[in-house]
């Protein structure tokens, strides 16, 4: 495949000016990998990403075992809860019934006090009807014995007959048996009174009693409703810090079943690549194996064409540019290897421009290059590539050095045939 300059120029001017911007601040080589290194690097990356989708497999197990952990004692929680609700409801219920019962008996009390009054009023007035009583006695008796000429036993003597003695005796009898019974009855009564008053204030004593104790079982249960309420809201408390968790865990489990997602999807990708590579790798080392089988074309079977002189020299820049002469030759030689060997292109564009073989073609630095030209060192590595000279024998590739490839080492490439 032949390029003219103006082939050259069309393709230059189709790059767009920010990568010729960047392209422009290279000026030393970035030596391409080997196929193969690629492949292990490759292999290697898909081994660590397998690592970190294991991990985060693991990661989200433990999550989802911490959840259901966390799940579970959400459950006995709530349980709780609901317990301690209840028992609050009830307490609650049995202080409002306790506060009844106090109030209750309060009033039951308060009664009891009026009719101790009452029977305090019922009792003073007993006394007074007592003394009162026995104060109508006295006078009475007093006019009996104390009237002068007709005192009790001048009306005796002085009845006209003995029935009238005896209706007399009879009279004053039954006046005094009257005053007696009267008196009686009244001091009979006072004491029921009392009595009745007695067992009244007993009853208020007691009733007292039993509303101190009601309160102090009161004072019992609104305490225990303090306690229920701190429980219950510790409980409430743990349920809500629970959930809170829980809610962290589905993230993280959520966020862990995007990284396994996307790691798989990595994996797949670089599964991809690799065969990609391995194809690759198979063709390179079919194309070295095609190359040693066919025979080998001379130096003066190649067409140089116009341009190439300059092509090979911006490539030996881009590839080489900050290595020692001998290892910009070396570039150079590696081209002119594969022009002669029957297993690449025959001509030095068909080898550059031969897809996924040079990093700077890829990159669009070659392009950029060619806009500006090599050094002299490149102009002159690329004549002594194209005079046939090769310190590197009829090697076809070159990297950076790395100790599993071995071949001839020049500066920081080696140059080596799989």
């Amino acid at each position: 495949m032949f390029f003219s300059e103006m082939t050259f120029s069309k393709k230059i001017r189709t790059i767009p000016a920010i990568c010729l911007a960047i392209s422009l601040l290279f000026t030393g080589s970035i030596p391409a990998k080997t196929t193969e290194e690629k492949l292990r690097e490759a292999q290697q990356q898909k081994a660590e990403t397998e690592g970190k989708l294991g991990e985060t497999q693991v990661k989200k197990q433990n999550l989802e075992t911490s959840k259901t952990a966390l799940q579970g004692y959400l459950t006995g929680l709530n349980d709780d809860l609901a317990e301690v609700s209840n028992k609050l409801s009830t307490i609650e219920g049995e202080l409002s019934d306790k506060e009844a019962q106090i109030e209750k008996t309060g009033e039951e009390i308060e009664s009891l006090e009026q009719e101790i009054d009452t029977l305090g009023e019922e009792l003073e007035v007993a006394a007074s009807e007592i003394d009162e009583q026995y104060g109508f006695m006295k006078k009475r008796i007093r006019r009996i014995y104390e009237q002068g000429g007709n005192s009790y036993v001048q009306a005796i003597l002085g009845a006209g007959s003995f029935t009238e003695l005896l209706n007399y005796a009879d009279y004053v009898e039954k006046a005094t048996e009257y005053d007696q019974n009267l008196l009686d009855k009244l001091r009979e009564k006072k004491q029921e009174i009392a009595e009745k008053k007695a067992r009244v204030e007993a009853d208020k004593k007691e009733i007292e009693e039993k509303k101190q104790q009601q309160e102090e079982e009161r004072d019992d249960i609104a305490e225990l409703k303090t306690d229920a309420a701190a429980q219950q809201s510790m409980v409430k408390g743990l349920v809500n810090q629970t959930v809170t968790q829980i809610h962290g865990y589905s993230g993280q489990i959520a966020q862990a079943e995007a990284d396994a997602k996307a790691y798989e999807a990595e994996i797949a990708s670089q599964n991809e690549n690799i065969k990609t590579l391995e194809a690759e790798l198979e063709k390179e080392r079919a194309l070295a194996e095609k190359s040693r089988r066919m025979a080998k074309k001379d130096l003066s079977q190649i067409n140089v064409e116009e341009g190439e002189r300059e092509l090979l020299a911006c490539l030996i820049y881009c590839e080489a540019g900050s290595e020692p002469y001998e290892g910009q030759v070396a570039v150079g030689a590696v081209v002119m290897n594969r022009c002669m060997s029957g297993a690449f292109p025959d001509t030095i564009t068909g080898v550059i421009y031969q897809s996924g073989q040079f990093a700077p073609v890829r990159s669009g630095r070659l392009a950029a290059r060619l806009t500006q030209g090599a050094n002299d060192s490149c102009y002159r590595a690329a004549d002594a590539a194209l005079s046939g000279q090769s310190p590197v024998g009829d090697c076809l590739f070159f990297r950076t050095v790395i100790p599993e490839i071995k071949g001839h080492v020049i500066g920081n490439h080696v140059f080596y045939t799989p």
